[in-house]
């Protein structure tokens, strides 16, 4: 009895050690034990031991008995704080009840054993917990397996070559070869992908027909027997071509130079010269005379990439010397004053010149091409301040005074388009004073400081630029000046303007009746009107025009289109005989819309109309119809979004083609007028 209660104790202090000291008796004993994982139960009142499968029940008795007689005096500890620091090796867990009465020795024995050969059904598991065998969870060995192995995530080599040394027995003795060696493969993590169907499989499960899955195959092997014709067209050996007459090579240089004049005076110098140079050597020496270069436009047919300064440069030295009229707009000059030094003395005698776009365009650049270029006439400063203070660049009001009055009586056009303007009124005192040729003045879509640099002298530009022909204040916040009713009947107006253009994105209520008397009052010659957006006109005014031979007319988004007592029939009746373009979009008044188009088409055969403009319109089909049977030069009619039209007709038509498919679909044949009935 007293080794009993001697052998009970010390169990009890084994039991209540620290966690430390649990960790390293298990430690122990997992190194006593075999390969596999062992697993000790030790049970005692109210205490259950268990470790990793132990491989019999002698070795487990053995073992604690060793350790048992291990005397040490450590510290109580509680069950789970054992288990947990043991990393899955042991867990121990306190059974409910009390502890029993003293047991023999031989009876523990069997206890002992008891658990041992129990312990192979219980499995534990990296948390500690026991599950019994039925549960359907991993053997131990999987388990042990899978515990072994490293966690985290694992480091990656450097993908850096590393030098090895090799050393190798030779009979002069011990040989050092150093080596590179390839830098170590990393293998790439496959990449969860959705996995797609091969081409056949696409085939066989798309709903193509039997047909187009042949048509394919035809295809395919066409394709193969180009390519091997090919091929065997590279094996042919070259055949030289045969010489061709001898005409162009002997002409001489003067018929040659006329001939090319009249082309460039068709087509222009760009790229007519330049095709015509690549003919042969002849030609190419005919193409370089400095006479044909008169006119050249470098902003449409360079490509933006090679819009440089250094190309700039290159065109001056080989292509300018007798150029008289040259367009360089957009182009990425920064040096603008070398470029302009070198441009006086290649052509001094420049007559036009077009810098719209030139950023870096300075006021004293401006004055350097007026005191330079003695003949210039043309000018056209568009889009130079867009972003800039208008005082610091070449379109500042201060300037433009200086450049007009040092120009004089030669200018004849100015563009100041797309800029920020200030002090519009001194400009066109200056112009009206100095400039007594001027013929195109542009003035669109630019921008004021203020409301009272945003005033026009109509009047005062009349008295001085009688001779102005094209006149464009598009989309600008520009407004007359007020002036009494003697000074508007002193004016004498423009009589040889032949183009007005005051239209405006949006609904512009500046432009009204009183302003197209005031400038149109003496243009009996006028040929192109615009007046798109112009809500605050009405017909009156048009009707009252002194021109009689307009060719050009844009109405879409005025009054005159949208009111349904509107006078647009006695309109389109004035100018019949002479309109080769009008602009009637979204017009939403279907009764006078159709009556205007009847009046057009009155002319019959006589009618020059050419260009008509529907779209968004409440046109009806008949209308449509007259004018297709009565206007033979019909070359283009827009019919898009017209809600009184069937479908399939509703869009562009452009060309003689797509007009008679127009007449056909509709039925509509040609009339012929009494005239010519005659003559036949």
């Amino acid at each position: 009895m007293e080794e009993d209660s001697k052998v009970e104790s010390q169990l009890t202090k084994v039991v209540t050690k620290d966690s430390a000291r649990a960790t390293e008796m298990a430690m122990n004993v997992q190194e006593n034990l075999p390969e596999k994982s062992m697993e000790v139960a030790m049970k005692s009142p109210k205490l259950v031991l268990s470790d990793p499968q132990p491989s019999s029940s002698s070795q487990v008795q053995d073992i604690v008995e060793s350790k048992l007689e291990e005397g040490d005096s450590v510290s109580q500890s509680t069950a789970s704080s054992s288990s947990s620091t043991s990393i899955g090796d042991t867990a121990i867990r306190e059974e409910e009840g009390e502890p029993d009465v003293k047991k023999s020795k031989q009876d523990r024995g069997q206890e002992v054993q008891k658990i041992a050969t129990t312990s192979k059904a219980v499995r534990s598991y990296a948390n500690g917990s026991l599950q019994p065998p039925s549960g359907g969870k991993p053997l131990m060995a999987a388990l042990t397996r899978k515990l072994s192995k490293p966690r985290g995530r694992p480091k990656r080599k450097a993908l850096v070559k590393m030098y090895q040394s090799e050393i190798s027995d030779n009979k002069l003795g011990i040989k050092l070869c150093i080596k590179k060696s390839d830098a170590p493969s990393i293998k790439q993590k496959s990449s969860k992908k959705r996995s797609r169907k091969s081409k056949a499989k696409r085939a066989s499960d798309s709903d193509d027909s039997d047909y187009e899955r042949k048509r394919r195959k035809e295809l395919i092997k066409q394709r193969a027997n180009n390519n091997t014709d090919k091929g065997k067209k590279e094996l042919e050996p070259f055949v030289e071509p045969e010489e061709q007459s001898c005409w162009g090579i002997s002409l001489p240089k003067n018929v040659l130079h006329t001939i090319f004049l009249y082309a460039v005076q068709e087509e222009g110098c760009l790229p007519t010269l330049v095709n015509l140079g690549r003919v042969c050597s002849l030609w190419y020496e005919v193409s370089l005379n400095s006479s044909l270069w008169h006119t050249l436009d470098l902003s449409a047919w360079v490509k933006d990439r090679c819009k440089t300064e250094l190309k700039l440069k290159w065109f001056i030295d080989n292509r300018l010397k007798g150029c008289q009229d040259v367009n360089v707009s957009n182009w990425k000059v920064v040096n603008v004053q070398c470029v302009l030094e070198k441009m006086a003395e290649t052509c001094p005698n420049l007559v036009g010149l077009t810098m719209a776009g030139w950023k870096f365009l300075l006021s004293d650049h401006l004055n350097y091409i007026v005191e330079n270029f003695k003949k210039l006439e043309r000018i056209d400063l568009s889009s130079i301040n867009l972003e800039a203070n208008a005082n610091k660049t070449a379109v500042g009001f201060t300037s433009l005074c200086n450049a007009i009055q040092g120009i004089n009586g030669r200018l004849t056009n100015l563009c100041l388009a797309h800029n920020k303007l200030g002090g519009l009124p001194q400009i066109v005192s200056a112009l009206a004073t100095y400039c007594p040729n001027l013929v195109l003045l542009d003035l669109s879509n630019i921008c004021t400081l203020s409301m009272s640099h945003a005033i026009l002298h109509i009047e005062k530009l009349q008295h001085g630029c009688p001779k102005l022909k094209v006149l464009r204040i598009t989309n600008a916040q520009i407004t007359l000046s007020q002036i009494n009713l003697q000074e508007q009947m002193e004016s004498p107006g423009f009589p040889d303007l032949e183009e007005l253009s005051v239209a405006s994105v949006a609904e512009s209520r500046i432009i009204n009746d009183e302003c197209i008397q005031r400038i149109l009052k003496s243009s009996t010659k006028l040929k192109l009107l615009d007046v798109r957006g112009c809500a605050r006109l009405t017909h009156d005014s048009l009707i009252r025009l002194p021109t009689w031979d307009l060719k050009h007319l844009f109405l879409s988004g005025c009054s005159v289109t949208r009111d349904l007592g509107s006078g647009l029939e006695l309109i389109a009746s004035k100018w019949a005989h002479s309109l080769t373009e009008i602009d009637l979009a979204w017009a939403n008044v279907q009764g006078p819309l159709d009556n205007a188009l009847k009046a057009l088409a009155e002319k019959k055969s006589e009618s020059p109309l050419s260009y008509l403009n529907l779209c968004g319109s409440s046109v009806s089909l008949e209308a449509v119809k007259d004018i297709l049977s009565c206007c033979p030069l019909l070359s283009s009619i827009n019919l898009s979004s017209c809600r009184g039209l069937p479908r399939g007709f509703k869009r562009l038509l452009q060309g003689p083609t797509e007009i008679s498919e127009l007449r056909e679909n509709l039925g509509v044949q040609l009339t012929v007028g009494k005239k010519d009935e005659s003559s036949d």
